[in-house]
C-alpha cells in the first residue's frame, strides 16, 4: 500500500476540523453549553495544524487565516473563562465551612450573584463575534483554505517523513519553553513563571495536535507522544485556571463594595488556591519528564 502524502494527510485533517468547527459553531447558537469550548478547540486544531505544518503550505495564504481564527478563539476564550472560573468559585465556595465571622452567608450570596453577572456579560461577546462580519469572513477564507489548500512542493513528500520532523521541532519547542520557565522561577517573580507555565502549556498542546494529526499512518509511539503531551497540557491548564481564578478573586476582594466577610472569604480562597497551584507545578514538572522521554522514543 502505498504511504499517502503529508499533503493528502494534512488536507484531510483539515476537512475534519472544518466539519468539527461547524458542529461546534451550530451547538453555540443553539445554548449548548461545551458550544464555546468545542469550537475553540476546532480553531486551535486548524491554526495549530497550519503551524507545525507550515512548510507544506504558503504562509502568504495560512498566516491570515490563523491570525483570524486567533482572534476569534480570543474573543471566545473571554466568556469561557469568566465562566470557568464561575464555576471553580462556586465549588470552593461550596467546600469552605463557616470560618466564625458574621455575615457569611450574606457575602457567600453577593459574591455569587457578582460572579453570574460577569459571566452573563461576557457571554455577549460570543454573540457579537459570531454575528461580526470579521468573523464571516474569516470563515469564507478557511472554507477557501480547506477547499483549495496553497500546498507548496514539499507537500509532495511522504507523510512519515514529515511527522518526524514536525515532532522532533515541536518537542524542542516544549522543552524550550519549560527551560524559561524554570529560568523564572529562580527570579523570585511569581507572574513571570505563571505567563511561563501558559507557555508550556500551549506549546504542548500543539505538539499533541501534531501528534494526533499524523495518527492515521504512524505507530504508537507517536500515540504515546500525543497522550503525554495531554498529561502536561490538563495539568498546566488547571494551572492556569487557578491563576485565573486568584486574580478574580483579588479582584473582587479589592471592591469597595465587597464588605469584611466577603473579603475575608476571598483571601481565604486564594491561599487555597495558591497550595492547588503549587502542587500543580510540581506534578507538572513530572509530567514534562515523561513527555521528553516519549518523544525521543518516537524519533528515534
Amino acid at each position: 500500500m502505498r504511504m499517502p502524502s503529508a499533503a493528502s494527510l494534512l488536507s484531510e485533517h483539515l476537512r475534519e476540523q472544518r466539519e468539527a468547527l461547524a458542529t461546534a459553531e451550530a451547538a453555540v447558537r443553539a445554548g449548548e453549553p461545551e458550544g464555546v469550548h468545542d469550537l475553540r478547540v476546532a480553531m486551535r486544531r486548524i491554526r495549530s495544524a497550519l503551524a507545525s505544518f507550515h512548510a507544506l503550505v504558503d504562509p502568504a495564504v495560512t498566516e491570515p487565516l490563523r491570525d483570524e481564527l486567533r482572534w476569534a478563539a480570543g474573543r471566545l476564550g473571554e466568556a469561557r473563562d469568566a465562566e470557568v472560573v464561575q464555576d471553580l468559585v462556586d465549588t470552593l465556595l461550596d467546600d469552605i465551612g463557616p470560618a466564625g465571622l458574621t455575615g457569611l452567608d450574606e457575602a457567600v450570596t453577593g459574591l455569587r450573584a457578582r460572579l453570574h453577572l460577569d459571566a452573563t456579560a461576557a457571554t455577549e461577546v460570543i454573540d457579537e463575534t459570531l454575528g461580526s462580519s470579521r468573523y464571516a469572513a474569516a470563515i469564507a477564507l478557511l472554507d477557501s483554505v480547506v477547499r483549495h489548500p496553497p500546498f507548496t512542493d514539499d507537500g509532495e513528500r511522504g507523510a512519515k517523513k514529515v511527522v518526524r520532523s514536525v515532532l522532533r521541532k515541536e518537542g524542542r519547542r516544549v522543552r524550550e519553553r519549560a527551560d524559561l520557565a524554570e529560568a523564572a522561577l529562580a527570579t523570585g517573580d511569581p507572574e513571570l513563571r505563571s505567563a511561563c507555565l501558559h507557555d508550556v502549556r500551549k506549546a504542548a498542546k500543539r505538539l499533541r495536535y501534531a501528534a494526533e494529526a499524523v495518527a492515521p499512518v504512524t505507530g504508537s509511539t507517536v500515540g504515546l507522544v500525543a497522550e503525554r503531551a495531554a498529561d502536561v497540557q490538563g495539568l498546566l491548564g488547571d494551572h492556569h485556571d487557578a491563576v485565573v481564578t486568584r486574580a478574580t478573586l483579588r479582584h473582587l476582594a479589592i471592591d469597595e463594595d465587597a464588605g469584611v466577610a466577603a473579603a475575608f472569604l476571598l483571601g481565604h480562597l486564594d491561599a487555597d488556591e495558591q497550595r492547588a497551584a503549587d502542587r500543580i507545578e510540581r506534578r507538572g514538572g513530572k509530567a514534562l519528564r515523561r513527555l521528553d522521554r516519549a518523544i525521543e522514543q518516537a524519533i528515534a
